[in-house]
Order: C-alpha cells, then structure tokens, then sequence
C-alpha cells in the first residue's frame, strides 16, 4: 500500500503545522537579530577612536542599536510569537494522533462502529481539539481551505483488515517518528557540542584580550569586552535553542518507541492493535508534552 505523508492527513494539520513553522521562524528572527544587536552595540561602545566627533557617532550608533533590540524585545513580549509556536504544534500533534487513531481503529474510533458514527465523532474530535486553543491563530486559507479533513487514503487504511492497517501504521506512523527523533537528536547533540566549543573559545579569547590590556592599556579596541558579549550571546543562543536537552529528549522518545514497537509481532487481531496504537500514540504525546513544556519553562 502507498505511504500515508502529511499530504493525506487532516487539512487542519497541515493548517497548524504551517502556522506553527511561520511563528516559530518569527520567533528565531526576532531573538536572533536582538542578539546581534547586543553585539553591534558592545563592538560600537568598545572603540576607542581618538575623534571627539567619531567616538560620540559610534556612542549614538552603540545605543541605537541596543535601543533597537529593546524594541524587538517588545515585539517579542507583544506578538509572543513562541505560544503561537507552541499553541499551533501542540494543535498539529494532537489532529495527527487523532488522525491515526482513526485509521487504525483504534480509541473511541474502534472496528464495531459504523464508518459514520466514527466519521461523526472524528469531525467532533477535531472541533475540540481547535476550540481548547481560541487564541491561536490557525491559517486555513490557501490550499487547506477547501480540503478535506478525512482523506480518501486515510479511508483506504481504515478499511483494510488488521495485517495490513499494522503494517501501514509500522511504517509510517513509527517508524517514520522514530527516524525523526533519531536525525533530530543527532544533530541537536552535533549542535551542542559545536555552540560549546564555541562558547569555550570566546571566553577563552576574552580572558586573552583582558590580560592583554594590561600589556597595551592604550589600544584603541576594547577587544576583551566585545568578546564577552560574543560569548554571552553564544550561551543565549544556545539555550534558546535547547540543544543539550533536545538531543536528550528525542533519544529517549527514539528508544522509548522501539520497545512499544517491539510488541508488534504479537499484534494479531482488532483489539490488539487497538492496544498497541493507543501505547504507541501515548508515548509520542509525551514527548511533546515534555517539548512544549520545557520551551514554556524556558529550561
């Protein structure tokens, strides 16, 4: 049977996983050009020109720049384009479970329903799942507009008997998950290790440039101060980011789906894979949980 992508499901999850991707971009934008604007203002200030005029320009110039991120740092408390992120994903995740529970049969969508009772109470599902986040701003135009929310290939699995909706879900609800845990925990961990090092550099440089003022007190750059900001914003990249921990966490999901994933062999009827879609599904959910709980926690 063809693979089941995101192309086939719900138009509601593809609306959220847009809207979620857009104010994610928003956000790192906004952080990453308010850090840079802390690193303009340091490299503005720490010049130490022998010109009245030019030293009061670059001064101006220092605090414009530390102005201009005050301002994004508004934009940022205003628009709070990271709960969009959040609110938008956690909408995306919940459609998409929702979505295999459906064509799986499993959940409160199981085999002894009509297909249209399951269909009615599939629609409600949805609805719930939009109306528990108002304020977040799902973008349903363009395409998704006039989609579907039940797809004709997610009515093609749900009608396949037990074998073959196993192996569907085995390859393209897990194991696809479990590649992308893995690849997302490699370079995450990669990530760590680079910003770490880079880090470590900076403020290795910054002790050297400090000793070094006190050989050559008249240098015209104070490079030592500059390069503790470089350094500080290097350690606030890297938390936004959250490498260190991400790497950790989609490891552990990785793992964790493997051993609900080893149970599969002993799937044989409805009910069995009723139980083991409904485990499955429930460890995905905690990863997310555990994702967007630390984002808000900002750890």
């Amino acid at each position: 049977m063809l693979p089941v992508t995101d192309e086939h499901l719900p138009a509601l999850f593809r609306a959220s996983d847009r809207s979620s991707l857009s104010a994610q971009r928003r956000y790192l934008d906004l952080v990453r050009a308010n850090l840079v604007l802390i690193i303009v203002g340091s490299v503005a200030t720490s010049l130490g020109v022998a010109s009245r005029d030019l030293r009061a320009l670059l001064w101006l110039l220092g605090a414009a720049a530390l102005v201009s991120g005050l301002v994004l740092t508004g934009f940022l408390l205003q628009l709070k384009p990271d709960e969009q992120w959040y609110g938008a994903r956690a909408i995306a995740e919940s459609v998409k479970t929702v979505a295999w529970l459906y064509m799986t049969r499993a959940g409160p969508y199981r085999n002894g329903s009509p297909d249209h009772h399951a269909d009615e109470r599939f629609s409600r599902d949805l609805a719930d799942i939009l109306h528990e986040r108002p304020a977040i701003d799902v973008d349903v135009g363009g395409s998704e507009s006039a989609a579907e929310e039940i797809t004709p290939r997610m009515r093609e699995v749900r009608s396949q008997v037990v074998e073959v909706r196993k192996a569907v879900y085995l390859r393209d609800r897990i194991q696809d998950q479990r590649t992308w845990y893995g690849q997302r925990a490699r370079a995450n961990a990669r990530a760590s290790s680079r910003w770490l090092v880079a880090t470590g550099a900076a403020q290795l440089s910054a002790a050297v440039a400090a000793v070094a003022m006190v050989r050559w007190p008249d240098f015209p750059f104070h490079l030592a101060s500059v390069l503790a900001s470089v350094a500080a914003v290097l350690v606030g990249w890297r938390e936004v980011k959250q490498y260190g921990q991400l790497g950790h966490a989609y490891s552990l999901a990785a793992h964790e789906l493997g051993l609900v994933e080893v149970r599969a062999v002993h799937v044989a009827t409805d009910d069995d894979l009723a139980a083991f879609v409904a485990d499955a599904e429930q460890a995905i959910s905690r990863e997310h949980t555990m994702w967007a709980a630390r984002r808000r926690a900002g750890i």
